[in-house]
């Protein structure tokens, strides 16, 4: 491929150069060849460029390829661990009743990072292969192997899932869910409830119109629904409620 372009950059170098000095008109020879030859190189770089954007070098395709395969292997998902312990069936017997966290619809100001009356917008439901679709490689296949393992059991501890199925309920009460940051998973609160319900603290960092960036305090609930078939499960959202975290 680089001697095709090194053809094509030499042709449409001489090919213009001959063109400018054959249609000189009045100039005299010299200095139609000097034309002809600055031209000439002029079209010739705009000729291998184009080679460049239509016919992109394998070799930069790779090393972005490598670069890229790096990078992910450098930057493991910091949403799942690598293992999630299940707990005692007989501990859920023990486990209080969920009771539902009244949400805040108080209209939002352009200072806040919230939707107006967000707690209305956010969705009822999101399906677990939606957030599979959505997310990066490493935390598809981290989250597709933990739901394969767990899902054949009811008892089975999800709190490794349900949070990060509460993120795009979060990131849907936000002006500018792209500019969402979530804190480290230390500063996490969480709690199982009966009938795989989950309850989950933290805070989140976002950007408001006035661009600057305010943290909220959240809590989410969310609970798993019964599978109808083999596909992906559906998470109902029971409550949700975002608080800034000074006030």
């Amino acid at each position: 491929m680089e001697f095709l372009r090194f053809l094509a950059f030499v042709a449409a170098w001489g090919f213009m150069w001959r063109w400018v000095v054959k249609n000189r008109g009045s100039w005299n020879l010299f200095y139609s060849n000097m034309v002809g030859a600055a031209g000439g190189f002029i079209v010739a770089l705009v000729v291998l460029s184009i080679t460049f954007s239509v016919f992109p070098s394998p070799h930069g395709y790779e090393s972005a390829q490598s670069e890229n395969v790096v990078t992910r292997e450098a930057e493991p998902t910091s949403l799942l661990p690598e293992a999630e312990s299940v707990a005692n069936p007989a501990a859920l017997n023990d486990a209080p009743v969920f009771a539902a966290i009244e949400p805040d619809d108080k209209p939002s100001p352009a200072d806040s990072a919230l939707l107006p009356n967000y707690a209305g917008r956010a969705p009822k439901s999101i399906g677990l292969q939606t957030v599979l679709d959505q997310s990066d490689y490493e935390g598809r296949m981290a989250l597709a192997a933990l739901n394969k393992k767990l899902r054949g059991d009811s008892t089975a501890d999800k709190s490794m899932i349900a949070y990060v199925m509460c993120s795009p309920f979060v990131t849907s009460t936000l002006r500018f869910p792209a500019s969402a940051r979530f804190a480290d998973s230390q500063a996490l609160v969480s709690h199982r409830f009966k009938d795989q319900v989950y309850t989950f603290s933290n805070s989140v960092t976002a950007r408001n119109m006035n661009g600057d960036d305010v943290t909220y305090r959240f809590d989410c609930s969310v609970q798993e629904q019964p599978r109808v078939d083999a596909t992906p499960a559906q998470w109902r959202l029971l409550a949700l409620k975002l608080q800034k975290a000074d006030s």
